[in-house]
């Protein structure tokens, strides 16, 4: 009855509403029925056979076991950060586990299934195991514990994916490459930030004037112009220190986004900065506090909770523009979709079906992130 009540009042509340809602209504039918009608008419063979490329491009088969141990310790670490940081939520929790079906069902074999289980089931137990034992230990030890986890994860996953025998990073590739430039960024990028957005608010000059020259240098030529200078002029600024000379193309990568991207989360958290009153700088004075307490307790915590919806943009922007890596010749996920229809004989002028799946994996990483937001904004409630 709630529910007839709704649409009663909200779309058929008035002759203009009425009007309003029949043609939304004949305009969602006319989208719907041509998108469903190349959905159930086009030929997907490419994307059943070129699952693999599409995912990881051409990492050894051999070696698939390193991918998906990284993706297990990622999704765990997530998961443990999520059940310490938020309640139990079904709804928020059926959510990201639809979303997330959605590459597993276009991409999901018989050989895969299992590892797929292997880091749903791990990850299930990591958000209960850390939920119930926030509850039980001091969360001071257990936040402690996880930003551990956090900076150990980062050096453990290159020592995963190259030492040991591992694969040159030349045969990395597929949506992998655009999760990994990703991640390197957001959590390279991010502490580096708050430095230089803390920096750039400093009261010590020489401190500020280099902080200033960082960002506004970053963020005054586009992401292209930085990925060409890694490409052609970062081995000269870097020459035969621990090889350096010799760097792949996409460790150069990752260099320039995570500058980039502390360059634009700078200016995001300076901003948060700006909008902390005086006056609670003035009472934690009051209270003794010093300096850097200050900062660490009082001005820092405030500024990230008012900036946390730009902050979240941010990542979702960093994430979409590592696909610009492609003309540095990394075949990330933009790349082997428009290579396939051109290299593939049989699956020539097949570029539509291609591009939709690419778009799909992005969106669904997006959309995600966007949840994430949201959830956090309604906890903390940004609103009041």
């Amino acid at each position: 009855m709630q529910i007839i009540f709704w649409i009663k009042e909200n779309l058929f509340g008035s002759k203009k509403d009425i009007i309003l809602t029949l043609l939304g209504a004949f305009f969602i039918y006319f989208i719907a029925s041509i998108f469903f009608e190349f959905i159930f008419t086009s030929d997907w063979t490419l994307i059943e056979v070129n699952r693999k490329i599409l995912l990881v491009g051409i990492f050894p088969e051999d070696q698939m076991w390193r991918i998906w141990s990284v993706f297990s310790i990622f999704s765990i670490l997530v998961s443990a950060t999520l059940a310490y940081s938020y309640k139990l939520n079904i709804r928020n929790s059926i959510f990201y586990v639809a979303f997330l079906a959605i590459p597993f069902l276009i991409f999901t074999t018989i050989n895969l299934l299992p590892h797929v289980l292997a880091i749903l089931i791990s990850s299930a137990i990591a958000y209960s195991l850390i939920y119930y034992m926030k509850h039980r230990l001091q969360r001071k030890n257990l936040s402690r514990i996880l930003i551990l986890s956090w900076g150990i994860f980062l050096p453990s996953l290159f020592l995963i994916l190259i030492l040991f025998g591992g694969p040159k990073v030349t045969l990395w590739g597929g949506f992998f490459v655009n999760l990994i430039l990703a991640i390197i960024a957001i959590l390279a990028g991010f502490p580096l930030g708050v430095f230089l957005a803390i920096g750039r608010a400093s009261s010590y000059k020489l401190i500020k004037l280099v902080s200033v020259i960082f960002i506004e240098t970053f963020r005054g030529a586009p992401l292209i112009a930085w990925l060409f200078f890694a490409w052609f002029v970062l081995p000269n600024f870097l020459p035969n220190i621990f090889s350096l000379n010799d760097i792949n193309l996409v460790i150069r990568a990752m260099i320039v986004l995570s500058l980039f991207s502390s360059a634009y989360i700078a200016e995001v958290i300076r901003g948060g900065l700006q909008s902390i009153p005086k006056g609670q700088i003035e009472a934690s004075t009051a209270l003794g506090l010093g300096p850097i307490m200050e900062l660490l307790f009082i001005v820092l915590p405030q500024a990230i909770r008012v900036v946390i919806p730009a902050i979240v943009s941010t990542f979702i922007a960093i994430f979409k523009d590592t696909s610009l890596v492609f003309i540095l010749g990394i075949t990330d996920l933009l790349r082997i979709g428009r290579l396939i229809p051109e290299q593939q004989q049989e699956f020539y002028g097949k570029s539509i079906e291609t591009l939709l799946v690419v778009a799909l994996m992005f969106w669904v990483v997006s959309i995600i992130l966007s949840q994430i937001s949201r959830s956090i904004e309604n906890r903390i409630n940004l609103s009041n």
